[in-house]
């Protein structure tokens, strides 16, 4: 199913390398219901939009927290190509874990599965919750939800994590 994505969730993806304001990216993500879900009273949406930053990176892959400067790095290929509706909820997904990240939360803590990382089933949580919101098939869910790195049954538990979190009500 092809979903016609509102305007808030359309990605600028003419800019080049480099670092860049999250806002320059997507303009408008401050009307999307998902930045209600990421903002904190610790951490508003307002002021974690003027603080963040995506790198675009001339690499291969997708995009993670670069926690050294603090951005997103997002490899070009994927900004330039990759689904427009994956590219808006994983831009979500990361702005979740800048958020994380500046209220002090590891990030990549390691004594945890990835599938099992409570920053990690926050940040797909919320993506999982917007996709659904704009349409998203549970088939389209899981395959959002499927990286290289993860096994089937790597996302099925994924997936139950999430079901979880949002079933037990987090803001």
């Amino acid at each position: 199913m092809r979903i016609e994505l509102p305007e808030y969730a359309r990605v600028v993806r003419d800019l080049a390398c480099g670092l860049h304001p999250y806002r320059t990216l997507l303009p408008r993500f401050e009307e999307s219901p998902v930045a209600r879900r990421i903002g904190t009273p610790a951490t508003p949406i307002g002021p974690l939009l003027d603080r963040a930053r995506v790198d675009i990176r001339q690499e291969e892959g997708f995009c993670f927290v670069d926690i050294e400067l603090p951005a997103i790095a997002l490899f070009e290929s994927y900004y330039r190509s990759g689904s427009a509706l994956d590219l808006y909820l994983d831009l979500a997904h990361e702005l979740t874990h800048l958020r994380q990240f500046y209220e002090g939360k590891d990030l990549w803590d390691r004594s945890l599965h990835y599938v099992d990382r409570p920053t990690e089933i926050e940040g797909y949580a919320v993506a999982v919750e917007e996709g659904g919101r704009l349409g998203m098939t549970e088939e389209e869910i899981v395959r959002h939800l499927s990286n290289p790195w993860l096994s089937p049954a790597e996302v099925a538990r994924l997936r139950a994590n999430v079901e979880r979190f949002l079933s037990d009500g987090h803001p």
